[in-house]
């Protein structure tokens, strides 16, 4: 009877394990996993985006300012007044070519409805932003964008 239950308990457990890796592989739970951990790795890449932005807000700074070509010292941009819960990275493009960036908005000389945005070039909706990559994507504008801020 040991014998037999031997052989039975080396066939049955090495069948069982099989059996359920088999059944692992075919169920939603690898997918939870995924999901979950691509959700971290968005917001842990989001974060890194933020940082980086924050560690040269001056450099950003300094490229806005040179943006205003304004003559007139009434609207000459003084101060920036960058909108952090603003950043967001957009993927698009046409039939030609396909793009994706990181944009940022933000307000300048404490004016309440100030705008502008700037985008930053990124190869994928991974990277970190280049400050050499930068482009002012939305001109100043005042009245919650219905005016041009010149």
């Amino acid at each position: 009877m040991k014998k037999r239950n031997k052989i039975i308990l080396g066939v049955t457990i090495p069948v069982i394990l099989i059996a359920g890796g088999i059944i692992m592989t075919q169920t939603p739970f690898d997918l939870f996993l995924t999901k979950n951990f691509t959700a971290q790795s968005k917001e842990s890449t989001r974060q890194m985006q933020v940082d980086y932005l924050k560690k040269h807000e001056k450099e950003m700074t300094e490229f806005v300012m040179s943006q205003n070509k304004t003559q007139s010292s009434e609207h000459q941009i003084k101060s920036i007044q960058w909108d952090w819960e603003s950043i967001q990275v957009q993927e698009g493009g046409g039939p030609i070519s396909s793009s994706t960036w990181l944009t940022i908005s933000g307000g300048f000389n404490h004016i309440k409805d100030s705008n502008f945005s700037l985008d930053f070039t990124l190869d994928n909706t991974n990277d970190i932003p280049s400050i050499k990559a930068v482009d002012l994507s939305q001109s100043f504008t005042v009245d919650g964008g219905q005016k041009g801020y010149e």
